[in-house]
């Protein structure tokens, strides 16, 4: 048996209130719920009664707020992980929440990557992709999928780097310097960078 050692307003949600079990917060759950079930200070309580209040409570509220989320961002499982955690649901809902989010497609971080690569692809490399990819939380099997099925990273950089390089003098080191840490900061290699730099000392050659 756990103790409920705390009920206090949420602040975020003048409607609900955080549960602490055993000095430690649990859960935010509806005030109107927490007064009918009687999750008073002091009661005590097993975790999984506990557990079964608090989902069939919170599971169709936790579901229509995540369908909000995502009808207006287009986001991973981790990030709606997040929302729902922010919001003070607990494991519980957050899981159901999210598997059913999964069963409907509603959220798939496999297509996600794949659209991520697809959008960014012309603006950033490889290694950039990728960690910004798993900060996001997409598995690692998924971002190498989706890193495969891009078109060549030197072209990709090599256009960047015309963009950026148009009107400025080739001959000067410290621009070139400086082109080279653009396209490092977006990703690609220093030996990428390098060859897109003799590639356009190459065309404006050809071009004179």
């Amino acid at each position: 048996m756990s103790r409920i050692t705390d009920v206090k307003p949420d602040k975020r949600d003048k409607d609900r209130v955080r549960l602490y079990l055993d000095g430690e917060f649990y859960c935010s759950v509806s005030a109107l719920v927490a007064a009918s079930k009687r999750l008073d200070e002091g009661r005590e309580i097993d975790e999984k009664e506990l557990e079964s209040i608090v989902f069939e409570s919170d599971k169709r509220n936790a579901f229509e707020y995540a369908l909000r989320y995502i009808s207006a961002y287009v986001c991973t499982q981790k990030k709606i992980e997040e929302k729902l955690y922010a919001k003070g649901y607990g494991k519980v809902v957050v899981g159901y929440t999210v598997e059913k989010l999964k069963s409907y497609g509603y959220i798939d971080d496999r297509e996600f990557a794949l659209q991520y690569v697809a959008v960014n692809k012309g603006l950033k490399g490889a290694r950039r992709l990728k960690e910004e990819l798993k900060k996001r939380g997409v598995e690692d099997a998924y971002i190498e999928e989706a890193l495969r099925d891009r078109s060549s990273e030197e072209d990709d950089a090599f256009a960047l780097a015309q963009k950026h390089s148009n009107g400025k003098d080739l001959a000067d080191e410290k621009y070139v310097a400086r082109l080279v840490r653009y396209l490092v900061y977006r990703g690609y290699g220093q030996d990428v960078a390098a060859r897109c730099i003799s590639r356009l000392r190459e065309e404006r050659a050809q071009k004179e």
